[in-house]
């Protein structure tokens, strides 16, 4: 069992049919979880698009929803990892309307699992980590073989405050349709998640340049390409992506533009996001290849969507929402008019 971001389950699904040559399906048609069919896991760590990597040891419905029913059905599943470990804590996860929280359920298996296997829990120095997930009246029971999210697999000594996550990136990626040869833009870069992403997938096989307004985000993220060996591959600049023009020939093109947008929260940002956003398509469309195509992620889908609209350069071929921390931006693929 894998999970994936909510939203991008068919970019995991992709990724391990051609990577692995694995059969992967949906798990039960929850939202970011993959059944994996292989014999070890130590492939899915390489890959790209995945959070968690759990090995299945139990499905079982609740009938009456309650932590005593949890109970008694954890203490009667056998989790062999155990026998030979000298710790272990619980993971949770809970969806659905349940009478207990995540905190309580991560409780009564951990009591559970103490008394039948006389083993301590420890939340940090742990040998095992039980993932324990109810999801409606179904619990599932596995081992999380993951310490933290695959994710965070770069080294970051700056972080952007709205950074995305490296998974979605590479989903983003994906959407874009790169090929070898190609040139990809990042004009809003910030920390650069997505110029790693790309450096890291492509490396020397297609031209990546990254950019910010923000100086200060700009060396931010030239400096996290060099601690992950990365900053041979990106072209860093100072970019206004309002006047993208400025900073290419006009015989150059752009193959691709991949970008994660400023959103604001404050009321008083959306007149300036609505102008940011126009003059950014009408920007883009100076350089931009006539089969070239912008992959965007915005929480302020409906203003971006009539920035597209009103600027009449670009059509949308794909829309989808994701799941990212409790947001649900949409990603936009564009092409021209």
């Amino acid at each position: 069992l894998v999970t994936c971001d909510p939203g991008l389950e068919d970019i995991a699904e992709e990724e391990i049919r051609k990577k692995l040559k694995a059969k992967v399906k949906r798990f039960f048609n929850f939202q970011g979880k993959l059944l994996v069919d292989l014999k070890s896991s130590k492939k899915l760590f390489a890959l790209h698009s995945l959070h968690h990597i759990i090995e299945l040891k139990k499905t079982f419905f609740l009938r009456k929803k309650t932590l005593d029913e949890l109970y008694e059905k954890i203490k009667r599943t056998n989790i062999d990892e155990l026998e030979k470990a000298d710790s272990f804590r619980v993971t949770s996860k809970r969806f659905g309307q349940h009478s207990f929280t995540s905190i309580q359920i991560q409780n009564i298996c951990g009591k559970a699992l103490q008394e039948k296997y006389r083993k301590k829990g420890d939340l940090k120095n742990f040998d095992v980590n039980i993932r324990v997930d109810v999801v409606g009246n179904l619990c599932f029971v596995g081992i999380q073989h993951t310490r933290e999210s695959l994710y965070k697999r770069f080294k970051k000594s700056f972080n952007h405050p709205a950074a995305i996550k490296s998974t979605i990136a590479y989903g983003m990626l994906c959407l874009a349709g790169i090929k070898k040869g190609n040139t990809l833009l990042d004009p809003m870069c910030g920390s650069g998640t997505i110029p790693l992403e790309a450096a890291s997938l492509f490396k020397d096989k297609i031209k990546i340049v990254a950019g910010d307004i923000n100086k200060e985000y700009v060396k931010g993220a030239e400096e996290n390409a060099k601690l992950n060996g990365l900053e041979k591959f990106i072209e860093f600049k100072m970019i206004d992506a309002t006047k993208l023009e400025k900073y290419f020939e006009k015989a150059e093109k752009v193959d691709k533009i991949v970008t994660n947008p400023p959103y604001g929260i404050k009321i008083g940002k959306r007149k300036n996001l609505r102008k940011l956003y126009r003059n950014f398509l009408i920007s883009a469309s100076k350089i931009l290849s006539d089969s070239g195509r912008i992959v965007v992620i915005n929480l302020r889908a409906e203003m971006f969507r009539i920035a597209v609209i009103r600027t009449k350069l670009f059509k949308v071929i794909h829309e989808r929402v994701v799941e990212s921390g409790g947001l649900y931006p949409h990603i936009f693929v564009l092409e021209k008019i």
